[in-house]
């Protein structure tokens, strides 16, 4: 199994609303994708806590079979679109994957 794991950090915004809003579309983008691409195994989509400047906005966790699987992931359309989607609300992006027996 392999475990893909991105963590977002916001783009400042001038109210506390444009903020919630840009969260909203950031976790209903990539929420959306659950049904759409058939190799995820497990996928959620969550706002971090803020406990501290470097705490991350939005996280997501995910779950795939083996790296095929993540790589058909990250390649399909609608992954794309998400990601592209996404840019025009978060400044800053890190990802991490790893394998491990289920």
């Amino acid at each position: 199994m392999i475990r893909h794991i991105v963590l977002f950090k916001l783009k400042q915004f001038s109210s506390e609303s444009e903020r919630l809003e840009a969260t909203n579309h950031v976790l209903e983008t990539f929420r959306s994708l659950v049904g759409q691409i058939p190799q995820i195994r497990q996928y959620r989509v969550e706002k971090g806590l803020p406990l501290g400047a470097s705490a991350c906005d939005i996280i997501i966790d995910s779950t795939f079979d083996n790296l095929d699987d993540l790589r058909a992931y990250q390649l399909h359309p609608a992954h794309q679109e998400a990601v592209e989607r996404n840019k025009q609300w978060s400044d800053y992006k890190m990802s991490g994957d790893y394998e491990y027996l289920a």
